[in-house]
């Protein structure tokens, strides 16, 4: 198996692309700043529930109207379904938690840089030499952001060291687990698999997840819930979860993925900015170096991975080429 460039997209569609995955990371960096307050108050487990169970409730309808035939497909996959459903459950429930312990901020880069490195060791393909500079560099901006949090120099408040090791091990296991899941789930879109039937089926398995884990604690987090309105927690989930999947899924139609790449690299310093905003936590230049390091070094991994995919050009391309040039006779 061969990469290849992808094709060329006209400029407005190109445009449209980088606004949508701009308004998706704008999106998200709310969504991690909100609900990492959110929590200090909330069971990230309760609001994983209402969560997970809107991304259902909405997409599922979509998909039986829009390709009744995809939902149908994918219910026959059962042991796919099982997984996937599996590594989103766990990478959800343990971001929300890295977000509650660990500054926003960090939690990204860690959640973040972790993801290409995962896919390059399981797909087992081999990389050119600049991708191989460019995933080196995301290792390497992971290294930083983790030892901020271990020495107490980020923007959070002072906490005992096993409680912020506990938090970067969250955030580097929800990145993990979010890249197995992204895999499967595009294994099964190359067979034919709309992705909308795929959203609204791989949450189920968070909803049940986040679900049987609130039982051992079911009389405090009901105590919660009732003083909570449950009303906001729903509207800021639809928001910021169940929205920001569309628009995702809008900028990577219509946008490349060098594009939509260069749009997401700025999510950790758009963090940074509304951390300040919130007022929270402290402003902290140790994280902010961290936030500018990794959309440097993500925006130059991208730039690699693109030049590297338009160097390959097939033997058999190469040689046809070469005969359209020079025909017999």
């Amino acid at each position: 198996m061969v990469d290849t460039a992808p094709p060329t997209r006209p400029p407005d569609r190109e445009a449209l692309g980088f606004l949508a995955s701009l308004v998706f990371t704008a999106m998200a960096a709310v969504r991690d700043v909100y609900f990492a307050g959110v929590f200090q108050e909330v069971s990230p487990l309760l609001v994983g529930v209402v969560a997970f169970s809107l991304c259902s409730i909405v997409f599922l309808p979509i998909a039986l109207v829009r390709s009744p035939a995809s939902v149908g497909r994918l219910l026959r996959r059962p042991r796919e379904l099982v997984w996937v459903n599996a590594t989103t459950a766990l990478a959800w429930i343990a971001f929300f938690y890295a977000l509650r312990m660990t500054e926003p901020l960090l939690v990204q880069v860690l959640f973040s840089g972790i993801g290409p490195l995962t896919i390059v060791c399981l797909d087992g393909h081999d990389r050119s030499r600049g991708e191989r500079v460019g995933h080196w560099g995301l290792m390497a901006t992971m290294a930083p952001a983790a030892a901020v949090v271990l020495a107490g120099l980020s923007g959070g408040p002072p906490q005992p060291f096993g409680f912020a090791l506990l938090g970067v091990v969250l955030a580097l296991f929800a990145g993990f687990s979010i890249s197995v899941s992204t895999m499967l789930s595009r294994r099964l879109n190359d067979a034919g698999i709309d992705p909308t039937a795929l959203v609204a089926l791989r949450f189920l398995g968070a909803t049940l997840m986040a679900a049987a884990l609130t039982l051992p604690a079911g009389q405090r987090l009901a105590a919660v819930a009732a003083r909570e309105t449950i009303l906001g927690v729903a509207g800021a989930s639809l928001l910021l979860m169940v929205v920001p999947i569309y628009v995702n899924q809008v900028g990577i139609a219509l946008a490349s993925p060098l594009t939509v790449r260069v749009a997401l690299a700025v999510g950790p310093v758009l963090i940074f900015v509304l951390q300040l905003v919130e007022g929270r936590l402290s402003s902290s230049p140790y994280s902010l170096t961290c936030a500018v390091l990794y959309g440097v070094v993500a925006i130059t991994a991208a730039v690699l991975r693109r030049r590297a995919f338009s160097t390959i050009i097939l033997p058999s391309e190469d040689r046809g080429r070469r005969a359209s040039r020079h025909p017999a006779g």
